[in-house]
């Protein structure tokens, strides 16, 4: 039986580096709230778009992460070493085609989306600046799949603290313009994430070569390509990059339905989207550990542990997401003061906020249902079900502000309705029993 403490133990370094995460966010939005409304929705926009990229690489790591704990569980400890290899073989060259496919579209596409002309001229040089780090971005995904896999989490929470350190610093200096920088506005904060990136990778690279106990899985010492390995990487990770992608890729057109309601509207929801994200800290731990457990379960031929293990994992989601929602109203006025000193955008977001409580709560309990499927290995089942979601989703919301006219504090339920659709589709799809004995 897979107790609640096991559950915590993977979990809880991977919530401490997404509490730091988080703070990546905070910081840029609280430094480009001193700028105006455009500085903020173009921050919105450019960063959404960047983090729909970033999810074909985040969901090759999901393929990477169900295929480390499999071998593991199964004791195929070379086995490992070289899924590591593989996924860095792939992803480097694929990132280098995403930079310059973005680099060619970006000035092309934007103006097809935004009305705006200030948010768009400020939301492509965001763009132009942070695609910088895709490679870097992707590398460290691979390396947290890696750790999430065998169960060594603590350094992604290092790690991450480390990135936000360096954000901070750079967000202040390059925003602004000092300690002898140019000010740059918010191209400045997406260098700094670039920068905080860069120092990441660093500090993984060094770990995982250095590391005696990594020896075992003889990570980088016999780098042998096998187009097999390849395959299966590929055929596991596939579905869940293109998954994840429509999941970001839609919030990016509800982003862009929003700028439709005004200049002020894509600020707040800014603001919104940081606070949303801060409701959704234990989720990415919690999401990470329910995949990792069934995918073990299921490698030491336990299957029906995962009813358990997602209740379990559910119920910890849950509560945390409330207690973060409790804490936000608590504090809600020191929590405005940090984003913005803008009086009318504190008072809109104030509103918004318990619409968004809603939605999280919604969305986290879906979302944890529906790694339980990804962790299953059937990922083809996932993309499936994202692809119907996302088209729920997206309809909703173009209908909520073009035919319904909802102002913004009703269109964030959008997101609720979102995630309980996937808990739904994946409880079904559970119930079915297919997902048994599944070979990764």
């Amino acid at each position: 039986m897979i107790k609640f403490r096991r559950i915590w133990r993977i979990a809880y370094p991977i919530v401490i580096g997404n509490i730091a995460q988080n703070l990546l966010g905070i910081t840029d939005t609280a430094f480009i709230g001193r700028l105006d409304a455009v500085a903020l929705g173009a921050a919105a926009l450019g960063n959404v778009f960047y983090i729909a990229v970033m999810m074909l690489g985040f969901g090759f790591s999901i393929g990477i992460q169900i295929i480390v704990a499999r071998r593991y569980a199964e004791g195929r400890y070379s086995d490992v070493g070289n899924v590591l290899h593989h996924a860095l073989l792939f992803l480097a060259p694929f990132a280098l085609l995403i930079f310059i496919l973005l680099k060619i579209s970006n000035k092309e596409i934007l103006p097809l989306l935004i009305q705006s002309p200030e948010v768009l001229a400020s939301t492509s040089g965001f763009i132009d600046m942070r695609i910088l780090g895709i490679l870097f971005g992707y590398i460290i995904y691979v390396f947290q799949a890696f750790l999430i896999g065998i169960a060594r989490t603590k350094l992604i929470s290092y790690v991450t603290i480390l990135m936000v350190a360096v954000n901070i610093l750079f967000d202040w200096a390059l925003i602004f313009g000092y300690a002898g920088f140019e000010a740059m506005g918010v191209e400045g904060a997406a260098l700094a994430s670039v920068i905080s990136e860069i120092s990441a990778v660093f500090v993984y690279a060094i770990y995982i070569y250095r590391k005696k106990t990594m020896r075992i899985y003889r990570i980088f010492s016999s780098i042998h390509y096998s187009m097999r390995m390849m395959l299966q990487l590929l055929k596991i990770s596939f579905p869940a990059s293109l998954q994840n992608f429509l999941s970001v890729a839609s919030w990016f057109i509800f982003f862009i339905m929003v700028e439709k309601l005004g200049e002020e509207a894509l600020a707040v929801s800014n603001i919104g989207r940081s606070i949303y994200m801060l409701y959704l800290i234990p989720l990415w731990g919690f999401s990470s550990a329910v995949n990792s457990l069934v995918s073990y379960s299921i490698g030491c031929r336990k299957p029906m542990l995962i009813y358990p293990i997602m209740g379990k994992v559910v119920l910890l989601t849950a509560v945390s997401i409330l207690l973060l929602e409790l804490l936000s109203f608590l504090f809600s006025g020191t929590v405005m003061s940090i984003y913005t000193n803008i009086p009318e955008l504190q008072e809109l977001t104030l509103h918004i906020m318990p619409t968004m409580c809603l939605s999280a709560l919604g969305f986290g309990v879906g979302f944890i249902c529906f790694n339980t499927v990804s962790g299953t290995g059937n990922t083809h089942i996932s993309l499936y079900i994202e692809m119907i979601a996302t088209c729920v989703y997206l309809a909703i919301t173009i209908l909520a502000v073009e035919s319904w006219r909802w102002g913004i504090v009703w269109v964030w339920l959008v997101d609720g309705i979102y995630g309980l659709f996937m808990m739904l589709a994946a409880l079904i799809y559970l119930k079915t029993g297919k997902w048994m004995n599944r070979k990764v």
